[in-house]
C-alpha cells in the first residue's frame, strides 16, 4: 500500500505544476519528487517508521478477531497490518517539511485523504489567545469515500471577548453536482480505451518507489522481531505511531474526529 498507493498521493501533493497536463509531463514531475525523497538508512528506519498488527476489538458495535486469530494466519505471524512512515522531500519547496503517511487494516474508519497542515505565521492574528488553543489551518482533500475538500481554520466567535473556535468549510462532489463519481477502476479502464496514460506509472517511477521502500523492508527483516506492537481493531492504530509526528510538533488526525463530508 505504501509503495503503490501512498507514495502516489505524496507525489501528486508535492509535485511541481507540469508544463502541460498530459501523461509524459505529469509523470515526469512525479518521478522528480520520488528522486528527491531521502532514502532511509537502517538506523533511521527505527526512528521514522512504525509497523503493527491489529488485535481483537470492536467495529460498528461488533466484536472482531485479531489478525493472528484469522483463518489461515499463523499463530506467530509477524506480518504487519499497519505501517506509518515519515518521509522528507529534499528540494527547495519542501525543505524542512515532513510528510507522514499511514495505512492499516481494521482501523476505526475507512477513508483515504490528504491533509495539508499550513504553517503558522510568525505573528498570531489572535494575539491574546494562547497558541496551544489555536488549531492549525488545514486543507483536506477527501479521495474516498465521499470525494470532496474541507478547509478547517480558526475563527473569532462573535462578541467582545477574544475567543476562537475551529470551523469547517466543506465541499462535497455528490452534494454539489447531484451525481456519484465513477468508480476509480471505471476511470482507469476508460483511460485504457482512450489511450490516456496519465494515471498509470512509468517503469522508472516504479523503480524509484521501490528504491525508497526496499531499505525499509530490509531493515524490518533484519530486526527479527517475535512480536509486533498491537492495536485494537476499530482504533486509530498503535500508540507507538503517535510518537512519530510528535517529535516535530505535529499529531495524527483522529479518524473518528475527521469531517465526514457527505455523511
Amino acid at each position: 500500500m505504501v509503495a503503490n498507493h501512498l507514495l502516489q498521493l505524496l507525489t501528486l501533493t508535492a509535485m511541481e505544476p507540469p508544463v502541460a497536463f498530459d501523461a509524459d509531463n505529469v509523470r515526469e514531475e512525479k518521478v522528480q519528487v520520488l528522486r528527491s525523497i531521502r532514502r532511509l538508512k537502517p538506523e533511521q528506519v527505527a526512528e521514522r517508521t512504525v509497523r503493527a498488527q491489529y488485535g481483537p476489538g470492536e467495529i460498528d458495535g461488533e466484536k472482531v478477531k485479531g489478525y493472528r486469530e484469522e483463518e489461515g494466519v499463523a499463530a506467530g505471524s509477524v506480518t504487519e497490518t499497519y505501517a506509518a512512515i515519515e518521509f522528507h522531500v529534499s528540494n527547495w519547496r519542501w525543505s524542512g517539511v515532513p510528510f507522514y503517511v499511514r495505512t492499516g487494516k481494521r482501523l476505526g474508519r475507512q477513508l483515504t485523504e490528504i491533509a495539508v497542515h499550513l504553517k503558522r505565521t510568525p505573528q498570531a492574528l489572535f494575539a491574546r489567545t494562547p497558541t496551544d488553543e489555536i488549531e492549525p489551518n488545514v486543507i483536506v482533500l477527501r479521495i474516498q469515500p465521499n470525494e470532496g475538500i474541507t478547509v478547517t481554520f480558526g475563527a473569532k466567535r462573535p462578541g467582545f471577548e477574544m475567543v476562537t473556535n475551529t470551523v469547517h468549510m466543506d465541499f462535497c462532489y455528490q452534494t454539489a453536482f447531484g451525481v456519484e463519481s465513477p468508480d476509480a477502476y471505471e476511470m482507469l479502464l476508460l483511460d485504457v480505451m482512450r489511450g490516456d496514460a496519465t494515471l498509470f506509472i512509468r517503469s522508472d517511477e516504479a523503480e524509484a518507489q521501490w528504491h525508497l521502500i526496499t531499505p525499509i523492508e530490509e531493515a524490518w527483516a533484519s530486526q527479527n522481531v517475535k512480536e509486533l506492537p498491537v492495536y485494537a481493531a476499530g482504533s486509530d492504530g498503535p500508540a507507538e505511531a503517535d510518537d512519530l509526528p510528535i517529535g516535530n510538533g505535529h499529531r495524527w488526525r483522529r479518524l473518528m474526529e475527521t469531517q465526514a463530508g457527505c455523511d
